[in-house]
């Protein structure tokens, strides 16, 4: 398995702290630093703050990931289309967004981190697994990789996150591969990265199909 790291701007951050975090980013991004993301709690901050950070990390071609609408508080038109303005390459939770904006991110194609457990059991939507999200995003275009976010808190490993998936939306061991696949595509890796999980999901998919 290779790792590689993804530094975090707190939302109660600083502007000032959010381009030391990018700073320390591009510093070290030969040695396995390869994003930025956005998170902490939802219903703090002042996004806006952060437009000189994300450009940063955007000129030094490093991945931008989001916390995306998390909670009503976080998921005002201004707030979305300022985290948009970010040229985000994924986002994740993507909960309580308008359909302007649904359609936005579809257009665009980003890839989407969905934590089916995580979003149920913590209440961050309505009703149970069947009425999750991930229904109206899976056929969206949009790249989804599953996510746990996280298996210490919710008791859920990344294999039961498939699991659930192939449950309650009727998914085939294709169908999972093909899920799979699709996720690959938006890692923050090399293309010899992405290449090598390509061939990997390849021999998983034969397999699937047998």
């Amino acid at each position: 398995m290779h790792t590689k790291l993804i530094l975090s701007i707190d939302r109660r951050n600083s502007a000032l702290e959010a381009l030391q975090t990018v700073e320390l980013a591009v510093k070290y991004r030969t040695q396995g630093i390869v994003g930025i993301d956005l998170c902490g709690n939802p219903s703090k901050g002042d996004v806006s703050l952060y437009k000189d950070a994300f450009a940063l990390a955007k000129a030094h071609g490093l991945g931008i990931t989001i916390h995306f609408a998390e909670v009503p508080a976080s998921s005002t038109k201004l707030e979305l289309e300022t985290l948009l303005s970010f040229e985000p390459d994924r986002l994740g939770h993507v909960i309580h967004v308008p359909e302007d904006i649904k359609k936005e991110i579809a257009r665009r194609g980003l890839g989407l981190e969905l934590c089916l457990s995580c979003n149920i059991l913590a209440k961050m939507t309505d009703g149970g697994f069947p009425d999750h999200h991930f229904g109206y995003w899976r056929d969206r275009g949009c790249s989804i990789a599953l996510s746990t976010d996280d298996v210490g808190v919710f008791n859920s490993p990344l294999s039961n996150e498939y699991l659930i998936a192939a449950e309650h939306f009727n998914l085939t061991k294709l169908d999972l591969v093909k899920l799979s696949c699709q996720a690959s595509s938006s890692i923050f890796g090399t293309p010899d990265d992405k290449g090598r999980l390509d061939r990997i999901l390849t021999g998983f998919k034969k397999q699937a199909v047998l």
